[in-house]
């Protein structure tokens, strides 16, 4: 894929041009609209642009990348729309929803064009033009799904638009979402069996994977369950969980079984700066995008119990006996270790990695041998308002280099596909052992003790806290509280890092979501009375209104232009 993806773009002009010139003569040098799909190199360029839109970012990312700083997971210290979003300040003239918008359904038009187009194409083999609709098909309901997730009813447009018919009301999300299904159904009857990761073309398994996951997403259990139960049939020939957790972020990683489909990128062609926006002041980042205490603390210890619970717990040395993912997916602290040097998690981007206020020096590994150098992760006014960095994606072959990664970002994994079947076979209530099964191959990876015999809302809430830890950072928490209706709960206070030159001498609360409650554990929150050294920082104002924050408004510029949409209750 990579080799054809970033050299096409001829089919965006034709989509955008007059269906024909004065003369009504077509190029001898170079497509028509009016006969293009004659040939095989030109159905390949029309598929090739069905896949632009995969490529709509924000700040550079991969936009649902973004949806993490609209969580309680994380913050984006920019001034930008996402931050008044996660503030509730946003409106209808948001220019994130409005991207969002404009780039699922420009997606959505090129995907129509082929569809509808593809069938009138002559001495074209059978098999290319089945492949090709395939692809389609898949985009088509991978760009609607996220359209009906994050705005509810939206219309349905399965045509190309012209003027004349341009006015299209909204269809009700049900009715988008069969419809999604039929695509992904359709898509997964023609495409490969074989999983690529590297190829950025989706494979049947990643039809029947993406199905699953809009199906947990709208509540329906039986379709989430038997879609997944279809990909698990192929464990161990086409998917597996890697045996590494934080392998799979890494460039080498990227040929993992147990990536389904990711986003291609090639040096060169495609890049995004997530090394800039992730990493931290000593290796060259700007820690733009962060993640919150809240989320650092919701990780339990290695017995299995939260950190309130588990004798294990040192709030001197708080990443001590901790869920090892906490480590693979955070740089944190080195002071929070009793021998950092040992360490691995307490090096980030090759730097020891140290936010104590007072550790105004730390070592350089990239000097050999290591040198001490001035501490910007501790001294810069712009590092890591929270004290912590995102590590997942964070490669240190960036490093000098930091707006020029091409690195693949992963839309779905094996791992996500388990815990999607779980979480579907408990709320069908369908508990078998199976479902201990699926979850606990998982947490056994991680080096975590399995879950054992328990309640059926126990074992729910089990399972939301593994989607948490097992798939944080990765754009799917905004969709888990807004679907489990927690969003009003968790969204709703502050984004808090950490003291300045300590820890808790306690741990915080934890609820049965793995959310931390500091107050109620006495822990004091900076203010005016309190010591910030010896507090937890505020570093944003979260409000989040149930009345209207569980859809997105439709932008106020697809409403001049189109009187016939509806507005989302609460919007204007």
């Amino acid at each position: 894929m990579k080799k054809y993806i970033y050299s096409y773009f001829i089919i965006s002009i034709l989509l955008s041009t007059s269906c024909s010139d004065f003369l009504e003569k077509y190029p001898l040098d170079s497509p028509s609209d009016k006969t293009f799909l004659a040939n095989e190199t030109e159905i390949e360029m029309a598929v090739v642009s069905c896949y632009t839109n995969l490529y709509t970012t924000w700040e550079g990312m991969p936009f649902f990348l973004a949806f993490e700083e609209l969580s309680d997971n994380g913050w984006d210290r920019n001034t930008n729309d996402v931050q008044q979003m996660s503030q509730g300040a946003n409106d209808a003239t948001s220019t994130f929803a409005k991207d969002v918008w404009r780039s699922c359904y420009s997606g959505i038009s090129r995907c129509n064009y082929l569809i509808n187009k593809i069938s009138k194409a002559e001495g074209i083999s059978t098999e290319v033009i089945s492949q090709a609709k395939a692809e389609a098909q898949f985009l088509r309901a991978y760009y609607y799904s996220y359209l009906i997730d994050l705005y509810g009813d939206v219309p349905l447009i399965l045509e190309t638009l012209t003027l004349e018919n341009a006015q299209v009301p909204r269809n009700s999300k049900e009715e988008v979402l069969n419809h999604i299904f039929k695509d992904f159904d359709e898509a997964a009857a023609v495409l490969k069996e074989t999983n690529n990761p590297t190829s950025g073309r989706p494979s049947k398994l990643a039809a029947l994977a993406l199905k699953a996951r809009i199906a947990l997403y709208n509540q329906k259990w039986d379709v989430a369950i038997n879609a997944a139960s279809e990909v698990m049939k192929y464990e161990g020939s086409q998917v597996l969980l890697d045996p590494s957790f934080s392998h799979l972020f890494t460039y080498p990683g990227q040929t993992s079984k147990e990536i389904i489909f990711s986003i291609q990128y090639l040096f060169g062609y495609r890049v995004h700066p997530i090394f800039r926006l992730f990493g931290g002041r000593n290796g060259g980042g700007h820690a733009n995008k962060v993640p919150s205490y809240q989320l650092i603390d919701s990780y339990g210890c290695i017995d299995g119990l939260p950190i309130d619970e588990s004798p294990l717990y040192n709030p001197a040395k708080p990443w001590e006996n901790r869920d090892p993912r906490l480590g693979w997916t955070f740089a944190l602290p080195s002071s929070g270790f009793i021998s950092w040097r040992d360490e691995p998690a307490a090096i980030f981007q090759g730097f020891q990695y140290e936010t104590h206020r007072d550790s105004v020096k730390c070592w350089n590994y990239h000097k050999s041998p290591p040198v001490y150098v001035d501490n910007q992760d501790a001294l810069n006014a712009y590092a890591s308002f929270t004290g912590i960095n995102w590590r997942k994606y964070v490669n240190d072959e960036n490093y000098g280099d930091v707006n020029n990664c091409d690195n693949n970002i992963i839309v779905i994994r094996y791992a996500e596909v388990l815990l999607i079947y779980a979480e579907a076979k408990i709320k069908a209530g369908q508990i078998d052992n199976s479902v201990y099964a699926v979850v606990n191959k998982i947490r056994e990876r991680a080096g975590m003790p399995p879950l054992t015999k328990m309640s059926d809302d126990e074992l729910f809430y089990a399972i939301a806290r593994e989607r948490r830890h097992e798939l944080s950072g990765e754009g799917q928490r905004l969709s888990d509280i807004r679907r489990w209706k927690i969003a009003e709960d968790v969204m709703n206070g502050f984004i808090l890092g950490r003291m300045q030159k300590s820890y808790p001498l306690t741990a915080p609360k934890i609820d049965k979501w793995g959310t931390p409650d500091y107050e109620a554990a006495g822990i004091p929150i900076a203010s005016d009375k309190n010591d910030p050294a010896t507090s937890m920082r505020t570093v944003d104002k979260r409000i989040f209104n149930p009345n209207k924050d569980y859809l997105w408004p439709i932008p106020y510029i697809e409403r001049q232009t189109n009187p016939a949409l509806t507005q989302n209750p609460g919007w204007e």
